[in-house]
């Protein structure tokens, strides 16, 4: 026997080289784990998954073909990171389904945030001299944008009829015209001003959907450097809705 292949077959039995060569996790999967500390990555039988507090395992991409709609109702939590979601100028959102964000896993979220109303734990905030309720571990990042928001209302009055008046924050609910539960119920998300947003349900006639939005582009930029993503960068949009969603942000996160 050669001297080194002697030292191989040392240092493969040595418990240091079974920790340093085993694979990590995906690095999307691990991303998300930094963003969401309820996430804890595990090996399953069928490849990645991860656990939550509640000891429940999941795999991380369930390796079905889905739809989007079918990823919409039964995403896994892959599904939820597919598509990426782009930051700079405002531009018209013209490709089907191109919606990052919409697709949520909703296991995370009541992990994370609560999984009834009375579990999520809301907080009051003010935000451009407004009450809002919203949920304690996302509420530093509210305050953060409401500074960002004010500095920008004292340089640019005319940002002020979106910003008042707001939509809401908290709200235990589902989506309108759906079963999934709305971003709203964990505290996460806000709505601005809906007299001065448009939204693809309220589109007349329904179709073909046509792009809208009116919101200022410095309103959608203080959100979005903190964590939150716009509603207007989507194909079916919501443009006065902003939800925290800082793993999209992220681009670690994004699948390879």
């Amino acid at each position: 026997m050669s001297v080194c292949f002697a030292i191989a077959l040392l240092l493969a039995a040595s418990p240091e080289a079974g920790v340093a060569t085993a694979a990590p996790p995906p690095a999307s999967l691990a991303c998300v784990a930094k963003w969401y500390p309820a996430v804890v990555p595990v090996r399953l039988e069928s490849g990645w998954g991860f656990r939550l507090p509640d000891g429940r395992t999941y795999p991380f991409d369930d390796g079905q073909a889905k739809s989007f709609a079918r990823k919409l109702e039964s995403p896994d939590l892959e599904d939820t990171l597919f598509i990426p979601y782009r930051t700079g100028p405002l531009r018209p959102v013209t490709r089907e389904d191109d919606d990052p964000g919409r697709i949520r896993f909703d296991p995370l979220f009541h992990a994370t945030y609560g999984a009834s109303a009375a579990e999520v734990d809301v907080v009051p905030i003010r935000i451009l001299g407004q009450r809002l309720k919203v949920h304690r571990k996302v509420a530093p990042a509210f305050q953060r944008v409401g500074v960002r928001l004010e500095a920008l209302l004292a340089k640019d009055a005319s940002l002020k009829p979106f910003l008042t008046n707001l939509g809401g924050t908290f709200n235990w609910r589902t989506i309108a015209n759906t079963q999934r539960r709305s971003a709203h119920s964990f505290g996460v998300s806000i709505d601005l001003n809906p007299a001065r947003a448009h939204y693809w349900e309220w589109q007349q006639p329904k179709a073909p959907l046509k792009w809208r939005n009116a919101v200022p582009p410095s309103v959608v930029e203080a959100f979005e450097a903190e964590g939150f993503i716009w509603g207007g960068r989507w194909y079916h949009y919501d443009t006065m809705h902003f939800e925290y969603r800082p793993e999209l942000l992220d681009p670690a996160c994004a699948p390879r």
